[in-house]
């Protein structure tokens, strides 16, 4: 299963196939005449995949594989992946429970005590799969093409109503194109879904999200499919001045970074009619709207300084600090886990007061640092709170005896360079076959992980639970 270790560096099928063409180039002359065809396609290389990664956890297990031999080919897995995707869930990840001296170290305290100290570092990574557009809800779609669910009838009535926030009249035809719009018969709600497909033909809007995906597309970029449906950017408004009538789009530069976000116009599409200055920022106001799909919001792991990836989650709509405590809490309380003494976080200023305000138990007696690079860079340093609370320094457990930080705390940013790239290949996935996939990944990438640390002296162990 060699060639499915290769997507560890986001080959994609399609690449998959491709490679395998030139591998077996030299022995076509002898199979010309054969009936059958030599070229995988895509689907049959992710066939294969998901086979083999089923067979290899079955095996795992000591059980046997049971797919159904009545469905349609795209559909006979479905089940055994999700039974899988369930598993993970209720059990984590094989190596939840790992250890190690690169994740786990035994301290000598200043009054003579020892403390066993792990840390574990957490990020968000835009990745992302469609997902219905109302907030909250984790209906799949029936369609990878719908915008919203079919589930909750008032989440699919949304389709003939108009895009736009606030607004619920039904959408206009056009008698142009023969198709209905997505906005209603509003001349100021028809010129913003204008002003977003000018957007996405201008290529502003998927630049911004290639940005934030920290993509490398050089393996993957022969299988993207040109034709795609569009996503909607999450975090995108309109600027409406009732005086003048003037409507522009606006994208906000999404970054990883606590604080504010910059705001840059969308287009420099004539049909946007943005001025060069902002006179008149304080007259307008805003209007937001679903034109397209709208896309799960990222992945968040959980990552130990020696890299290994103790769980993942997904987002929906925000990377809120209270759903990310809420996700560190349940893959911490699985039965193999062990709650580490500290959990690093680019925003755990904020995770912190959620925690005092609502008084989480869970957190009790836990360090809640920001890590080294975002404290330094990009904290502010009359923020009491947080220079108080979630300095590295102020934790001798973290530091060496040459005063510098123990522990990688810059890891999560590492391993999300290296996450995003799956983008790609992840963007029209099932929500089954997305998470199936990424936690295949996951899961050999944890096995290469602690390989190395094996060979470099680490003594990877998952160590006894005490009762």
């Amino acid at each position: 299963m060699q060639w499915m270790d290769l997507m560890q560096i986001a080959v994609s099928a399609t690449n998959c196939a491709r490679l395998y063409d030139l591998a077996q180039v030299r022995h076509t002359r002898y199979v010309q005449e054969w009936q059958f065809k030599t070229s995988p396609t895509t689907e049959e290389v992710w066939d294969s995949f998901v086979l083999l990664a089923l067979l290899d956890d079955h095996q795992c297990h000591g059980s046997h594989l049971r797919i159904p031999h009545n469905n349609d080919q795209k559909d006979r897995y479905t089940l055994a992946m999700r039974a899988r995707n369930e598993y993970i869930i209720t059990h984590g990840q094989d190596e939840l429970p790992h250890a190690c001296c690169g994740c786990m170290r035994v301290f000598r305290m200043p009054d003579g005590t020892s403390r066993c100290t792990e840390v574990v570092v957490t990020d968000g990574v835009t990745v992302g799969r469609p997902c219905c557009a109302v907030p909250h809800c984790k209906n799949p779609l029936e369609s990878q093409r719908h915008r919203f669910c079919s589930a909750d009838p008032s989440h699919k009535q949304r389709e003939t109503m108009c895009a736009v926030e606030g607004c619920d009249r039904p959408v206009v035809h056009d008698s142009h194109t023969g198709k209905y719009r997505k906005a209603c018969a509003d001349p100021i709600h028809l010129k913003m879904e204008d002003m977003k497909a000018a957007s996405t033909r201008s290529g502003k809007s998927k630049t911004q999200r290639m940005k934030t995906a920290k993509l490398n597309n050089a393996l993957t970029s022969a299988g993207v499919d040109e034709d795609m449906l569009p996503i909607q950017d999450l975090d995108e408004w309109y600027n409406h001045n009732p005086s003048t009538g003037n409507v522009r789009l606006v994208q906000a530069t999404s970054t990883s970074l606590t604080g504010v976000t910059d705001c840059l116009p969308a287009s420099s599409d004539p049909i946007s009619q943005i001025p060069d200055t902002c006179q008149d920022k304080e007259e307008s106001f805003k209007l937001k709207a679903m034109f397209f799909r709208q896309r799960t919001n990222n992945e968040q792991l959980f990552i130990r300084p020696c890299g290994v990836i103790s769980g993942c989650g997904t987002m929906y709509h925000h990377e809120a600090v209270s759903n990310v405590l809420i996700l560190f809490e349940k893959t911490f309380s699985l039965p193999r886990a062990r709650k580490p003494q500290h959990l690093i976080y680019d925003s755990n200023c904020n995770a912190l007061r959620e925690v005092e305000s609502r008084k989480l138990k869970f957190f009790d007696g836990m360090g809640m640092c920001v890590d080294a690079f975002h404290h330094k860079t990009k904290h502010k340093a009359s923020d009491t709170f947080c220079q108080q609370h979630c300095d590295m320094k102020a934790f001798p457990e973290l530091l060496d005896k040459q005063g510098e930080y123990y522990f990688n705390s810059s890891i999560a940013e590492q391993t999300n360079v290296w996450f995003g790239g799956f983008h790609n290949m992840c963007r029209e996935m099932t929500p089954v076959k997305y998470d199936f996939f990424l936690d295949e990944m996951i899961l050999r990438r944890n096995r290469v992980t602690v390989f190395n640390l094996q060979q470099n002296g680490k003594n990877p162990h998952h160590p006894r639970l005490s009762v």
